[in-house]
């Protein structure tokens, strides 16, 4: 029997009720709940469904959390874990253009940033500072401006290398030895 899929106000209120203690820290606990609640709906999302929940606000972010933040914990330290981030930037960039992010409060417009964050290309991570810049949260904007060295020296964040198979150089190594962010 296939259990029904969630709502965007099912993935949202999901969410909320974790709250900000659960979203940034590593917990085992937590990923596995996330992922035996909603495993199946965030590869249905990784394979291109939902597309019509990105047209609205509530939607768009339900989309977002299970692309760009139910991926990680689900797959946490696999590359499957990024497998939603093109598609997640996408509809980021999308929901920002529509002003989607206005019709919450500052601490839920952060998921709509984060895809930005994530994203190995330059473009986006300027885009990543403005918007956690005009979102005034300051320890998430120093976060933003960190993403952002990272890309800018490297094109790439080190710390995933490994998992996805690529070859670290000289100078990500050394980043990584003296500390470099994991995020």
């Amino acid at each position: 029997m296939t259990e029904p899929v969630p709502s965007p106000f099912d993935i949202l209120d999901f969410w909320w009720q974790a709250g900000p203690s659960k979203w940034f820290a590593r917990s085992d606990a937590f990923d596995c709940e996330i992922c035996g609640r909603f495993g199946a709906t965030v590869d249905a999302a990784i394979g291109g469904d939902f597309e019509d929940w990105r047209h609205t606000p509530h939607g768009a972010l339900a989309l977002l959390l299970l692309l760009d933040q139910f991926t990680r914990n689900i797959h946490r330290g696999q590359a499957r874990a990024f497998a939603g981030d093109r598609r997640a930037l996408d509809i980021a960039r999308s929901a920002v253009e529509q002003e989607f992010d206005r019709a919450f409060p500052k601490e839920a417009r952060t998921f709509f940033y984060l895809p930005f964050e994530h994203a190995e290309d330059m473009a986006a991570q300027e885009r990543s500072v403005d918007l956690f810049r005009r979102n005034s949260v300051e320890k998430e904007y120093l976060y933003a401006l960190i993403h952002l060295d990272v890309i800018r020296r490297f094109g790439r964040f080190p710390h995933r290398n490994a998992v996805l198979g690529r070859e670290t150089t000289e100078a990500e190594a050394a980043y990584l030895a003296d500390g470099g962010f994991s995020a």
